[in-house]
C-alpha cells in the first residue's frame, strides 16, 4: 500500500505520526518536491533523479559559505535574501530555507551558515531569467527558465551529474522524461506523467489517494462508469468526503489522525459543547441534573437569547463568536465533549475532542461520528438520565474514566488497522 498526495503539509505530517503510532509505516509520496522532504517521504522527481544519480548522497544541505560566487562579485543583505552584485548591477539573489524551531539565529551574523534553497539570476534590467533550486543533499536539482514577463517557460530536473532527467513545460502542460540526455518518454500532461510514475512505482501496491483540498479532488476525474485507478481515498474532513461521494467516488474514507501520545484527562468535571444554534438536545435538563459539571458552550456565531438565559446558570459559560485561542484553552481544560448539538458539526469538534482525549458522549439523534464513540456513551434522548448517572459515576471513579478513554483511543486505531489489513490483501 502506498499513499499519494499533492504536497507535504501538516496533514501528511499527521499521517506519518499516525503510521508510527501504529507501528505500520507505509510509503508516502507527494507530487510536489521542494528538495527538503523528510527522508521517509518521496516524490516522482526524486524517484527518477535517484535512478540516474552516479552515487548515493547523505543529507548535507548547501550553506551560503559553500556557494560558488564568481570572482569580483560582492554580496549585500537585501531583506530576507542576499543580493550579489557585479559592476554595480544586481546579478543574483540568494534565498534561504526557513530555520526550524530551536534554530534561532541572527541573519546578519550567521548568514554564512544559512541553508541555500534557491538562487535567482537576473540581467542588468532586473529580468529574472533563471532560478536554480538546491536540495537537502546540497545539489542543484532543478532550474526554472523564465521569459521577460516572468512566466516559467520550462523547469528542468537534474541528476547529480547535472544531466537532464525531467523537463516540464508548464505553458503547454507537457513533460519529457530523459535518460542520458535522450528523451525516453513524452507526456501530454503532468497528470499523464504522474500516472505513468504511479504505474511504475506502485505496480504491485494498492494506491491510497490523500485528497487535501478541492483542487486535488477535481484532479481525480471520477468516471461515470465507476472505474478508478486507486483503491481508497482519504479525506481530512467531512466536507471533502461528501463532495467525493456526490461525484460518484467509491471507497472514500475519513482520515483520522492518531497522536503518538494522548494528553492526560483528569476528570475534573468540565464539559465542552460546540454549536452554531441553540438546538442542543436536553441541555437544560443536563445542566440542572449535573450541578457539579461546568458546561462550556462555544459558538462561531452570536448566540440566541435562549442560550444567554441558560448561560445565567452558575455552572454554564457561554462563548459567543469564540476565537481559536479561547477554544484551545477550552480543549485543554475540559474532560468531556458532549456531542449533543443538532445540525452541522463545527470545527471538526468530535475528531479534535478525540485527539485531545476528552471523553465523547452524545445522543443517538445528535452524534456526528458514531464510529469514534465508545459503546455505552451514546444514549436515547428520552433516556438522558442514563447519561447523567454515568457522568456522576465517572466523577467519583477516575479508574472508570481511564478505562473508557483507553477503549475510545482504540477506535481510530481499529479504523486504521482495518484499512491497512485490506491494503495487504491481493
Amino acid at each position: 500500500m502506498i499513499f499519494f498526495s499533492d504536497k507535504y503539509t501538516e496533514n501528511i505530517e499527521k499521517l506519518r505520526e499516525t503510521q508510527k503510532s501504529l507501528g505500520a509505516e507505509k510509503k508516502v509520496v507527494v507530487f510536489e518536491d521542494d528538495g527538503f522532504l523528510p527522508g521517509d517521504i518521496s516524490s516522482p522527481y526524486e524517484y527518477y533523479i535517484l535512478s540516474q544519480n552516479h552515487e548515493r548522497h547523505e543529507e548535507n544541505a548547501l550553506i551560503f559559505d559553500s556557494l560558488d560566487i564568481p570572482d569580483y562579485w560582492e554580496t549585500r543583505q537585501n531583506g530576507a535574501a542576499i543580493g550579489m552584485y557585479y559592476m554595480g548591477y544586481e546579478r543574483a539573489f540568494v534565498y534561504f530555507r526557513e530555520q526550524t524551531s530551536g534554530q534561532k539565529m541572527d541573519f546578519a551574523e550567521n548568514v554564512g551558515k544559512r541553508i541555500v534553497q534557491r538562487v535567482e539570476w537576473c540581467m542588468e534590467n532586473g529580468w529574472i531569467y533563471k532560478v536554480d533550486f538546491y536540495n537537502k543533499y546540497g545539489l542543484k536539482y532543478a532550474s526554472e527558465f523564465r521569459d521577460k514577463r516572468g512566466t516559467v517557460e520550462s523547469k528542468v530536473f537534474y541528476s547529480d551529474g547535472n544531466q537532464e532527467v525531467i523537463i516540464e513545460y508548464p505553458g503547454n502542460d507537457v513533460v519529457a522524461l530523459l535518460e542520458n540526455g535522450t528523451v525516453k518518454a513524452f507526456f501530454n500532461s503532468r497528470a499523464e506523467f504522474l500516472e505513468h510514475y504511479m504505474m511504475k512505482a506502485a505496480a504491485e501496491e494498492k494506491r491510497v489517494f490523500f485528497v487535501q483540498d478541492d483542487k486535488m479532488l477535481e484532479s481525480l476525474s471520477v468516471r461515470p462508469d465507476g472505474i478508478q485507478t486507486w483503491e481508497y481515498t482519504l479525506f481530512p474532513n467531512e466536507d471533502l468526503l461528501n463532495k467525493y461521494i456526490n461525484m460518484g467516488g467509491k471507497n472514500g474514507i475519513r482520515f483520522y489522525a492518531v497522536p503518538e501520545h494522548y494528553p492526560e484527562n483528569k476528570a475534573r468535571g468540565e464539559a465542552l459543547i460546540l454549536t452554531n444554534s441553540d438546538q442542543i438536545e436536553k441541555l437544560e435538563e443536563l445542566t440542572k441534573e449535573l450541578p457539579d459539571i461546568v458546561f462550556h458552550i462555544a459558538a462561531d456565531t452570536l448566540v440566541s437569547d435562549k442560550l444567554k438565559r441558560i448561560g445565567e446558570q452558575e455552572n454554564v459559560n457561554i462563548y459567543s463568536c469564540v476565537n481559536q485561542e479561547t477554544l484551545e484553552k477550552l480543549w485543554d481544560t475540559c474532560d468531556f465533549y458532549l456531542d449533543i448539538n443538532h445540525w452541522r458539526e463545527i470545527r471538526d469538534a468530535v475528531n479534535v475532542a478525540h485527539q485531545k482525549n476528552l471523553l465523547l458522549m452524545g445522543f443517538e439523534n445528535t452524534v456526528h461520528h458514531k464510529e469514534l464513540f465508545v459503546e455505552g456513551c451514546i444514549y436515547q434522548a428520552k433516556k438522558y438520565k442514563q447519561m447523567v448517572l454515568v457522568i456522576k459515576y465517572i466523577l467519583k471513579s477516575s479508574e472508570l474514566m481511564q478505562k473508557l478513554l483507553l477503549v475510545q483511543q482504540r477506535k481510530k486505531k481499529e479504523i486504521w488497522r482495518s484499512l491497512l489489513e485490506q491494503g495487504m490483501q491481493k
